[in-house]
């Protein structure tokens, strides 16, 4: 702070004077007897404070204020009012004004030297704290980028199945992202993953899986072993206190065989036309990333034409009614709402479902990511 510059504008020569000898020796002072010198030295030198006479000739103290908060200064640039007067009614329009500080004429050395020291510190901390907010803001950015460029612009094209998705990130950089590849003859995988965390590290841990998943993918048949391969290679990478959930299935389009498992994810739902019931696909094993040698297990099961299935993250069962924390939206409350959307057309099932959970939440933001997605066997 030693080298901040401060502007000190006072239209009385001697005052002016003391006041530039007082400061001269702790930082760089640039004097200005006028409003209108104030504000050309202000454009000119930048000054991280400045001390502002109220009573001046020609453009008073409000006025100089005025443009220089308007027109020249940054925000946070902080000024204190110098100034003779003791009604409480100046300093209040001072202080409204946004002055963060006055200082009573006749000046007192210690006084002007601790408010000056202490609101300079203020400033100093300040634009510390906007420059690591738009670091924040640039890293939040990339990572939202980032995301965004998980997610695939499509489904791999497929006559017997149609997929439908809602994803709903709570903020700019998400944890849920989902994925889908074309694999080996008539098959098709796909996957949806629920990240701990938010922002640039789940970002960039989604980024590590979907390379992953797009490597071993191709050459693993078995979703159980990819998984275990996949976890291994996580835990290896990941900080102790980062994981995912994972449900991955291969869908065999000629047969409508789905093999699947589910490493810790929410157990799909599955709705059969046939007996007009919904049940779980259970199938699976631990989350990925946390423990070493983790064993997996594949289910199997033969979809048929009208049969559904809704893979989602934890953030729909888990979210909370505004008014009343402990009261959730649950599992059987999203079982009752999904089986009443398989009697809709499938494009209107996903948006009936999220108006279903929005209104539990009261019209409030949510508190994790959802993403629900919605396999239709035509």
């Amino acid at each position: 702070m030693s080298q901040s510059r401060i502007l000190v504008v006072e239209d009385h020569p001697a005052s002016l004077r003391m006041l530039s000898r007082m400061l001269a020796k702790q930082y760089n002072v640039v004097p200005a007897s006028s409003g209108n010198e104030a504000i050309d030295l202000a454009l000119a030198q930048s000054p991280d404070l400045v001390l502002l006479d109220i009573e001046m000739p020609g453009m008073d103290g409000f006025q100089t204020f005025e443009v220089l908060k308007r027109d020249v200064l940054a925000q946070a640039v902080p000024v204190i009012f110098l100034t003779a007067r003791e009604d409480s009614q100046s300093r209040e329009k001072g202080l409204k004004a946004g002055a963060v500080d006055y200082i009573t004429k006749p000046y007192d050395s210690q006084e002007l030297s601790i408010k000056v020291k202490n609101h300079l510190a203020l400033y100093e901390a300040r634009k510390e704290i906007e420059a690591r907010n738009r670091i924040m803001a640039r890293e939040i950015e990339m990572a939202s980028q980032l995301q965004n460029s998980l997610l695939p612009q499509e489904f791999p094209s497929c006559d017997c199945v149609d997929f439908f998705v809602v994803y709903k990130p709570v903020s700019e950089a998400g944890g849920d992202f989902y994925d889908a590849t074309e694999l080996s003859g008539d098959s098709m995988g796909f996957a949806q993953v629920d990240v701990s965390g938010h922002g640039v590290s789940a970002a960039m841990i989604g980024a590590m899986f979907k390379m992953a998943f797009q490597s071993f993918a191709k050459s693993t048949p078995s979703p159980a072993r990819l998984m275990s391969i996949m976890n291994d290679s996580l835990f290896r990478m990941l900080p102790d206190s980062d994981f995912l959930t994972v449900f991955y299935g291969i869908l065999y389009t000629n047969t409508l065989q789905l093999v699947f498992t589910n490493a810790g994810h929410p157990r799909p739902l599955l709705y059969r036309r046939e007996n007009d019931s919904v049940g779980e696909l259970e199938d699976g094993g631990p989350l990925l990333g946390a423990f070493p040698d983790m064993d997996y297990e594949d289910g199997s099961i033969v979809l048929h034409p009208g049969d559904r299935l809704l893979i989602f993250t934890d953030g729909v069962t888990e979210a909370a009614r505004h008014s009343d924390r402990n009261d959730f939206y649950g599992d059987d409350r999203l079982r009752e709402i999904f089986f009443k959307s398989c009697s809709m057309e499938p494009d209107a099932a996903l948006p009936f479902m999220m108006n279903d959970l929005e209104l539990f939440r009261e019209g409030s933001t949510f508190d994790d990511d959802v993403t629900m997605m919605l396999a239709v066997v035509r």
